[in-house]
């Protein structure tokens, strides 16, 4: 800069300085830190003027000027889970709703960042238009949700002590089976298996040696491999069933004689390992089935013999600890809860009692409390017609609940989504189900295992009614669970 030019800008800050020193009073020259007077804020001005970041009294010219914030929000298609938390600048989060189209942080920011926190389980969302510096309120941030792609079908074979993988082609649903299987499961008998939200891994209740084990699933070629500590010790009863809550912290096990007990496990989300937690009496023996609600904030489990023998308990999650508290006395139903689910908002929880004659219960969830309470109008229930229930599943869309009965058909209902209500689906059950039920993620193609074999139907997307695609597929014996590892 010319010489003329630095003097020139010297002379005219000094001139300012003297002109506040001239219109500040000698109280405040006094006590320059006054923050009501006016020595410090036009100090801070000057300082300002001539470039200096340096603060005075603590404060810089920054801390006297509001920077304006707004609201961020936006829309969000395709979602049909509970389980989606999105994030605004990696600390605010927000959990968004079942079949949600909208969200809006409350806190108002200048400067966003709105990632997704949390995938659902069986959904991929992706945000477009999530960042900038807002000079108004933001309102088109898009969150645009899809069904994940079905990648391999697992199958649990009770008998045979091993485990089936198929892998499963996204546009047909036809199945495959893999090069290694099955994988053997030792003296495993695997009676029900649960995956991790991200289907790294895969748990296996083991009712003969009383354990869990645990196998990495390979996403390249759905081979197993058991995880380093596997098996994990159960400290009482026969494990039967499992699940997952969905964030994929949390382990339940439900148990079969002599034990009234569930089991709660804590899982290291990076290594798969699930650790002990504690134990929870159920108000029953055999809790054989349990299930998280899709929020995660609710466990539920059904009760097979005794007294209550088709009742329903269920425990509140403590988010931090996944410590269990009861919601109250459990609710009634038919007769050998073998199998509960409840529906991908939670709003209903619904009971395939085993026992003739065969039933489905179905109850409101308090989205609170966890509270259960039978639908208006239920009486006995929903029949089966055929009797033995012993599978269960409500397709992805919530559209329709489907049962296995050990008879060898399949009952078929559509929802009522204002009541949760069921109507028989025409022509249910239908013959050549049986077993255990799996359903991708799509809910177009339904899975069937039973009789040491596996079988594929397609969904008519409005009635619900299958028809089988193919012939039957060579399983391991006694298929008593089925899983679909999703990506």
């Amino acid at each position: 800069m010319p010489r003329f030019l630095s003097l020139l800008t010297v002379s005219l800050d000094f001139f300012i300085f003297l002109t506040f020193l001239v219109d500040c009073r000698t109280s405040e020259l006094l006590n320059p830190c006054d923050p009501n007077g006016k020595a410090l804020s036009e100090s801070l001005i000057l300082r300002e003027a001539l470039r200096d970041q340096s603060p005075i009294c603590g404060l810089s010219i920054r801390n006297l000027v509001t920077t304006p914030s707004y609201t961020i929000s936006g829309t969000i298609s395709g979602l049909l889970s509970s389980d989606l938390v999105l994030q605004n600048n990696g600390s605010e989060e927000q959990v968004i709703s079942y079949a949600a189209t909208s969200f809006s942080f409350p806190t108002k920011v200048t400067d966003y960042l709105v990632t997704v926190k949390s995938q659902p389980r069986y959904y991929t969302c992706t945000v477009a238009n999530g960042s900038g510096r807002a000079s108004s309120d933001v309102t088109n941030v898009t969150v645009s949700c899809s069904p994940k792609q079905a990648g391999y079908l697992l199958v649990s074979n009770v008998t045979s002590q091993n485990i089936s993988v198929y892998s499963i082609n996204p546009s047909t649903g036809v199945l495959t089976q893999i090069a290694g299987s099955p994988f053997s499961t030792g003296t495993c008998a695997p009676r029900g298996l649960s995956l991790s939200p991200d289907s790294n891994f895969v748990y296996a209740a083991c009712q003969v040696e009383n354990k869990i084990r645990v196998y990495s699933v390979s996403k390249s070629d759905g081979s197993l491999t058991q995880i380093s500590g596997s098996p994990f010790s159960v400290p009482s009863g026969s494990p039967t069933r499992l699940a997952m809550d969905p964030a994929g912290k949390w382990l339940v096990v439900g148990t079969n004689n002599p034990s009234s007990t569930i089991h709660m496990y804590s899982v290291n989300t990076s290594s798969g390992e699930p650790t002990f937690l504690a134990s929870y009496t159920s108000s029953g023996a055999q809790p054989y089935a349990v299930t998280f609600d899709a929020t995660g904030k609710f466990v539920y489990a059904g009760i097979g013999a005794g007294a209550n023998t088709g009742n329903v308990d269920g425990w509140t999650v403590n988010s931090s600890t996944g410590a269990l508290t009861s919601v109250g006395a459990s609710v009634a139903g038919g007769s050998n809860a073998i199998e509960i689910t409840t529906d991908p908002a939670s709003r209903y929880l619904y009971a395939a009692n085993y026992l003739a004659p065969g039933r489905v219960f179905v109850y409101t969830i308090n989205s609170t409390s966890g509270v259960l309470a039978q639908i208006a109008g239920l009486g006995a229930g929903y029949s089966t017609v055929d009797n033995s229930p012993d599978s269960l599943l409500v397709d992805p869309k919530n559209r329709f609940v489907y049962v296995g009965n050990q008879s060898g058909s399949l009952a078929g209902f559509t929802i009522d989504s204002s009541t949760g209500g069921l109507t028989a689906m025409s022509g249910s059950p239908f013959a050549g189900f049986t077993g255990a039920l799996a359903m991708e993620p799509s809910g177009t193609y339904l899975y069937s295992g039973t009789g040491g074999n596996v079988r594929t139907f397609s969904v008519n997307s409005s009635t619900g009614v299958p028809a089988q695609i193919g012939g039957a597929i060579t399983a391991g014996t006694d298929q008593t669970s089925l899983v679909i590892a999703s990506y």
